[in-house]
């Protein structure tokens, strides 16, 4: 498969995952599509991230590039954010001070704008350094390329699965945040940085094998055991130990990425697809706003309409993909003139629409 074929799948996931984001925010969303992409929206992200990420130079070269590509988007827009919110504002807001301090400590849910930008540019940290010790002492062990590939990986699970151990038993009241969630999201890194391994020996052990089985039967076959993983424990109201319930639910996030890859590397992309799937960061940051600014005109001028939608779980399930969908193309002006002529703030050249990531 040619790196055009592998670049465009890419772009078609990270589209359908940003799609999903977005529409987790609106006040339409239902709880069966909760269900639905909670279990790979997010991890599919670190996926790709993973995927696409080359080996190259030392640490600090390293740090200098993420720091332009993530870390400073990060600062930029969420401070940007802040900014507006002070000036347009349709929920109560602290002074802008007081939410400039929490969004510098990043602590998720105390004001962490664009967290997802700053847990990823975290995450990298360890990520780096994981991949690192592979390619370099990995290879002298005797397993192996994929027996190291497996140890690898599962190092890397169990750094993640200690990492949700202490979500789920650490006592909320330990900090004075009510909460134990740690500044710029350490507790959170080790789950990314997993997936992120995941994308990486993906990409370098196994796709080609996965692509030889992928098939219309094994895409039917993966897509219903997906729905299935995760939609008989939700009307079943199937209640799990904590223990089986993270282990089901690496088991759903896996699959319901793996089944994403299926499908996705059998679409036929399109300029839209691609252009949204190449601008996600710009679409984590300003969507916000954007759907704010929607939802307040369907309650001034349809609020008839906008009651009826929200009191009814099919209405709103078909609404809320709609009005993500609408925003998906709102969010190309934006991105558009932020690649023409402030592309330094997503840490790039300028890119066009006619373009391929």
């Amino acid at each position: 498969m040619g790196q055009a074929k592998r670049i465009e799948w890419v772009d078609i996931v990270k589209y359908i995952c940003i799609i999903m984001v977005m529409l987790s925010h609106l006040e339409t969303r239902t709880e069966i599509w909760s269900v639905f992409y909670s279990p790979f929206f997010l991890s599919a992200f670190f996926f790709t991230a993973g995927y696409v990420y080359k080996q190259r130079g030392d640490f600090k070269e390293f740090l200098h590039k993420k720091i332009r590509q993530l870390f400073v988007p990060w600062l930029v827009f969420s401070i940007f954010d802040l900014a507006l919110s002070q000036v347009i504002s349709f929920n109560a807001h602290e002074s802008f001070l007081e939410e400039l301090k929490w969004n510098f400590f990043q602590i998720r849910g105390q004001g962490d704008q664009i967290w997802f930008v700053a847990a990823l540019f975290v995450a990298f940290i360890p990520f780096y350094f994981f991949i690192q010790c592979y390619e370099t002492k990995g290879q002298k062990m005797n397993g192996g390329y994929r027996g190291n590939c497996l140890i690898a990986v599962t190092l890397a699970w169990l750094l993640s699965f200690t990492s949700i151990l202490y979500t789920r038993v650490v006592p909320a009241d330990i900090f004075p945040w009510n909460s134990a969630s740690l500044p710029w999201h350490i507790e959170y890194m080790f789950q990314a940085m997993f997936y992120m391994v995941l994308g990486y020996m993906f990409r370098h052990n196994m796709e080609a094998e996965f692509d030889k089985y992928n098939t219309l039967k094994l895409r039917i076959v993966a897509s219903i055991i997906y729905l299935l993983l995760v939609f008989v424990p939700f009307f079943g109201k199937v209640k799990m130990p904590m223990v089986v319930d993270v282990l089901y639910q690496y088991l759903t996030s896996i699959v319901g990425i793996a089944t994403l890859i299926l499908i996705a590397k059998v679409i036929k992309a399109n300029k839209y697809i691609n252009y949204v799937g190449q601008n996600t960061l710009i679409y984590f940051a300003l969507h916000g706003k954007v759907y704010s600014i929607i939802q307040t005109l369907l309650k001034k001028f349809a609020v008839g309409f906008y009651s009826e939608v929200l009191n009814s779980v099919a209405l709103s399930s078909v609404f809320c993909l709609g009005l993500s969908l609408v925003l998906s193309v709102i969010l190309i002006v934006p991105a558009c003139i932020i690649n023409r002529w402030f592309p330094f703030i997503v840490g790039r050249k300028s890119i066009t629409i006619e373009k391929r990531q």
